[in-house]
């Protein structure tokens, strides 16, 4: 099993418990990134890898001003347009007709992303029963954060040694889906700054 979307290496969890000469299940290692990844992206309800290539997705906008969207990585390659008989024939311009928030997401070169236009010109979302909003975007972060890391190495490396535990498993897949939970207080003191507030 490969790590795919990983939020730290195999490397990085061999280092973390001095296993110099690589002794460790390479299997068993990735099966522990790949779950405390994913891990992460629930608990967090957002994801911090980024779309090799734009995506489109669409939208129903709750007023005319803001519109909420998933995590938007880069502007290169981000189009946003609208209509409301299904054909999106108007296109908008960023920072002529909207602009993206948090405003200076990128300001330091760190990770970032943004997660809400807000309409500035004389467009307006428009609202109705349908998704009359599509944005093709890069979706997820520009980096994965440093505390992401850090918080999924700490939870990988706790997988993988469960399975030293007295009734442990050897195999990941036997004990169900990994959560993050109140027992992890140094992963929720990282990943707590990361959560996506809950709509409404």
């Amino acid at each position: 099993m490969a790590v795919t979307n990983g939020y730290c290496t195999v490397q990085q969890i061999r280092d973390e418990l001095s296993d110099g000469g690589e002794s460790l299940p390479l299997a068993l290692l990735e099966k522990a990134v790949n779950a405390a990844s994913r891990a992460v992206d629930e608990w967090t309800g957002r994801r911090f890898w980024q779309d090799a290539e734009p995506v489109v997705r669409r939208y129903r906008p709750d007023c005319g001003d803001r519109l909420g969207v998933d995590d938007i990585s880069t502007t290169t390659g981000l189009l946003v347009a609208t209509g409301t008989d299904g054909s999106f024939g108007t296109a908008w311009t960023l920072d002529t007709d909207f602009e993206l928030e948090p405003g200076n997401a990128d300001a330091d070169g760190g990770a970032h992303a943004w997660w809400e236009l807000v309409a500035v010109g004389g467009l307006s979302f428009p609202c109705e029963r349908r998704r009359t909003v599509q944005v093709t975007a890069r979706w997820g972060w520009s980096a994965v954060p440093s505390q992401v890391e850090e918080a999924t190495l700490l939870r990988a490396v706790a997988l993988f040694k469960r399975k030293e535990a007295v009734y442990g498993v050897a195999d990941f897949g036997e004990f169900g889906p990994v959560r993050i939970t109140r027992k992890d207080p140094d992963v929720i003191d990282l990943l707590t700054p990361f959560q996506k507030p809950m709509a409404g």
